[in-house]
């Protein structure tokens, strides 16, 4: 249980052999320097496998830590013990001895064996932070104190004491001494950036923000690493003392590494569009394409489509011969409903080859064209490019068609489009059609299988669990209807069909007032409170009707209508949102970021 419960430490340490490659190999043929009449003369041994330095980490590994102890200390006094002191083999002999030590939970044996070895090499930083960290782990506050005194009168002018000692102040939580600490380093050593990581942590466990900022940018600079825990830190940073942090981290000259910190602190904030702001000004090098290419891969993940065409039209506009940037940002502006924007981004320019420029970017071209009701564009454009395409190809081109013509309610062309190819046993394709010709059961079946996640295809899944009819004709003439982009006879149909449904009414009542304008919606949110007070869509209606209130101007209609749902309503899902809403409207909302509210995962971008 202990070689398991301490295993990152000890890993850590056998980490070092990728520093220390060089010297883990001299420990097998090892120069050996024999004195002879007073001269020095160097041979090498063969693969020696007493090595101590050797048994000491063998026996680290298999958790024999006694043994390793041992070894260790063997390994210390040798080395210290010749006239020309290895540092390096001192230093992995220390930090092997300080593990194995911590292990067998005998920290006192640390001390005084590397206070021997300070005998010998007053300012070795590794002996230095060893001992300062077993005194500062033992609570030997006096001890360390005193410690890092004689680390800073040996090493005058070194900020590692005071990083170290500050560091360890730090992660015991006494922030004030580790105050003190970095203010000392400050007064005595000047403005030095390799203590403003430690001063940024410092700075954000105080509740400076602006300074915390302040310091982590300067880190940056020297010290990349750090950009992770600054996101970390920073992102509780209240919401009223946001903006100072971005103007820290946005201010002249523009950097790469501040402004990617400031991107993923906006993303973690919720502020997607501001995060790409931040990366968008850098003057497009390298460094800046590769940034701007994980932002547009994590909003991808993180479903924020506008950014993420952005940012993939940036990439594209710096180089127009990239296929990928400009699919990946004609196909985000697709997803976010700019059909209009992915035409133009697909008909732009481009250095690209042309055969892989068609087969690549096709598809999307016809998709976005079906998303503005232009199917015969889209067809024309299959028929005139489609015959120099394999059927590979052509094959995938069809979905797009196929549901550009289902999305225009056209089923003869649709069914036209589909045949001979594999979407005659498509769930989604066959699942449409289904629906349409008011074919519950097999729309029902169909559809739940299909992979999309498209607005209409949940509202279509949402009724059809409610509703338990087999067959309506009603029900799909009032969705192709949706599909033909006629609202207002889909809403006609489906108030008609409301009274042949059952207890499905209040869910198609619902979708009927959905379909609505906003002035017409509160008779059918009216029905479906009264009528049917117990159904889900009881408690969404009065949310509605009080935003429809709000939005209108009638402040104590909407929170007459808020209490209504919070009164009859409490353990409703909605409740949350409609308290939310109603302290708005009373002037009672708590700041977000305020105590008790939820922070984000930690990410660099969303």
């Amino acid at each position: 249980m202990s070689a398991r419960r301490n295993e990152p430490a000890r890993r850590r340490g056998l980490a070092l052999g990728a520093c220390v490659a060089l010297a883990l190999a001299a420990a097998c043929a090892t120069p050996v320097l024999a004195q002879s009449g007073g001269t020095a003369t160097a041979t090498f041994s063969a693969a020696d496998t007493t090595d101590a330095l050797s048994r000491a980490m063998d026996a680290e590994d298999k958790g024999e830590f006694k043994r390793a102890g041992t070894a260790y200390r063997e390994v210390l006094q040798k080395a210290l013990s010749v006239t020309q002191i290895d540092g390096d083999r001192i230093a992995l002999a220390m930090l092997g001895f300080e593990r194995v030590m911590s292990e067998q939970g005998q920290l006192d044996s640390i001390v005084p064996l590397a206070e021997r070895v300070l005998q010998f090499r007053p300012t070795d930083p590794t002996a230095r932070t060893v001992l300062l960290r077993t005194l500062t782990s033992m609570a030997r506050d006096d001890d360390a104190r005193a410690a890092f005194l004689g680390w800073r009168r040996a090493s005058p002018g070194d900020a590692a004491p005071y990083r170290e000692y500050a560091r360890l102040l730090l992660q015991r939580g006494r922030t004030l001494a580790a105050d003190s600490i970095l203010g000392d380093a400050a007064r005595l050593l000047g403005r030095n950036a390799a203590l403003s990581g430690e001063t940024a942590q410092l700075n954000v466990s105080l509740g400076r923000w602006e300074a915390a900022a302040r310091s982590y940018r300067d880190a940056l600079t020297n010290q990349p690493w750090l950009e992770t825990a600054g996101v970390y830190g920073l992102q509780r940073t209240p919401v009223a003392a946001r903006d100072s942090v971005r103007a820290v981290l946005a201010a002249d000259p523009a950097s790469l590494r501040p402004r990617r910190l400031l991107a993923s602190l906006e993303s973690a904030w919720g502020e997607p569009r501001r995060a790409w702001a931040a990366l968008s000004v850098l003057p497009p090098d390298d460094s800046t394409l590769a940034a701007w290419r994980e932002f547009g891969e994590h909003a991808e993940q993180a479903s924020s489509w506008l950014v993420a065409r952005d940012a993939w039209s940036a990439i594209f506009a710096r180089n127009a011969g990239s296929l990928e940037a400009q699919r990946r940002a004609a196909d985000a502006a697709l997803r976010a409903g700019d059909a209009a924007g992915a035409l133009t981004l697909l008909r732009a320019p481009s250095t690209a080859e042309e055969r892989a420029r068609k087969q690549a970017l096709l598809g999307l071209e016809i998709a976005a064209l079906g998303e503005l009701g232009r199917m015969a564009d889209a067809q024309a454009l299959l028929d005139r490019e489609g015959k120099a395409l394999d059927l590979t190809t052509r094959a995938a081109i069809a979905r797009p068609l196929v549901m550009g013509w289902l999305r225009a309610g056209d089923l003869p062309r649709a069914r036209t489009a589909m045949a001979g190819t594999d979407l005659e046993e498509d769930d989604e394709m066959v699942g449409w059609i289904a629906l349409y010709d008011g074919d519950l059961a097999t729309a029902r079946k169909r559809l739940v299988r299909a992979a999309s996640q498209r607005t209409e295809l949940v509202d279509a899944l949402g009724l059809l669990a409610r509703i338990r009819l087999d067959r309506s004709p009603t029900l799909g003439a009032a969705f192709l209807a949706i599909a033909r982009r006629d609202s207002a006879k889909a809403a006609t149909m489906l108030v008609t069909l409301a009274d042949s449904v059952g207890q499905a009414a209040p869910a198609v009542l619902a979708h009927a007032a959905r379909l609505m304008p906003p002035n017409n919606a509160p008779k059918l949110w009216d029905r479906i409170v009264r009528e049917y007070p117990k159904s889900p869509e009881a408690p969404e209606s009065l949310l509605a009707w009080a935003r429809v209130l709000r939005d209108a101007g009638d402040r104590p209609g909407a929170i007459a209508k808020l209490e209504q749902m919070l009164v009859e309503y409490t353990n409703s899902a909605l409740a949350p949102q409609g308290r939310r809403e109603l302290e708005r409207l009373k002037g009672q909302v708590p700041p977000a970021g305020s105590a008790g509210s939820t922070l984000a995962p930690v990410s660099r971008f969303p």
